[in-house]
């Protein structure tokens, strides 16, 4: 029995065709998103730990299979180093993929601090909304699109961790004559995985004088959104919130050191 994607696999369900099997192979990520769990009893008893991430630790061997075919080396490597022990490697037919343009950087961060955006909390759900750092996004959405000077344009996606964001961006979006017929997908991070893209966007939303972060504290999910670009992946979000904490501290030193570190001011009109 071979087992896909058992990172995402709750424990019991995968233990049903284990019991009819003499061999078994589990292949999954478990830095990538785990199994939703409603129940908060079954969490504390555990149920949130799947499988494989169990016999990780116990197997005398185990298989990486460390060779990816999907994006530009710059966007592979912040993830290499915090979770794979820099062992991944791009193959050569991707490893500098670029965008046929002048701006081609593969890494960048558009930095939001000081502009006085403020998230929103839409009160039914708590889910958070940052419509002004939204428009610095589509500002650069943009000029990505005019940079083509009106020839095939890259695929993309903007994506985010908060439900309300995402709602917000796919009604602008909609209402965007500019964009109409834009190869653009809007989602969660966690209803983009699996997925890729030429040009990934992503919102992070959080900016308040608490350095409260919320979702964005699981970095699994953000290593979901961070390996879902092929070519150019854009990350708008506030430094003053979100650099307190260390893995966005070293996302943002990766971003000045082997991509770009921009300010919002750079987008506003």
């Amino acid at each position: 029995v071979v087992i896909d994607e058992a990172a995402q696999a709750l424990e019991p369900a995968t233990w049903i065709p284990i019991t009819r099997a003499s061999r078994v192979i589990l292949a999954g990520d478990p830095f990538q998103l785990p199994p939703t769990v409603q129940s908060r009893e079954a969490q504390k008893r555990g149920l949130d730990i799947t499988l494989i991430e169990k016999l990780l630790g116990r197997l005398p061997e185990v298989k990486l299979l460390n060779v990816q075919y999907r994006m530009n080396e710059a966007i592979m490597n912040f993830s290499n180093s915090r979770f794979y022990q820099n062992a991944l490697r791009a193959d050569s037919s991707v490893r500098n993929h670029q965008l046929d343009i002048e701006d081609n950087i593969p890494v960048s961060f558009i930095d939001t601090a000081g502009c006085g955006f403020e998230e929103k909390v839409q009160e039914k759900f708590q889910s958070r909304y940052n419509p002004e750092e939204f428009l610095i996004l589509l500002e650069h959405l943009y000029q990505l699109r005019d940079a083509f000077n009106g020839g095939p344009l890259p695929s993309i996606a903007i994506i985010s961790p908060y439900r309300e964001q995402v709602l917000h961006m796919q009604k602008a979006i909609e209402e965007d004559a500019g964009l109409a017929g834009l190869p653009l997908s809007i989602n969660t991070i966690d209803g983009f995985q699996g997925q890729e893209r030429d040009v990934v966007y992503i919102s992070l939303v959080r900016s308040n004088g608490k350095s409260e972060i919320g979702f964005l504290k699981d970095y699994r999910r953000m290593n979901v959104a961070m390996t879902r670009a092929r070519k150019k992946l854009v990350v708008v979000g506030d430094s003053a919130t979100i650099g307190n904490d260390g893995f966005y501290e070293a996302f943002l030193i990766y971003c000045e050191k082997e991509g770009r570190y921009q300010t919002a001011w750079e987008y506003m009109r």
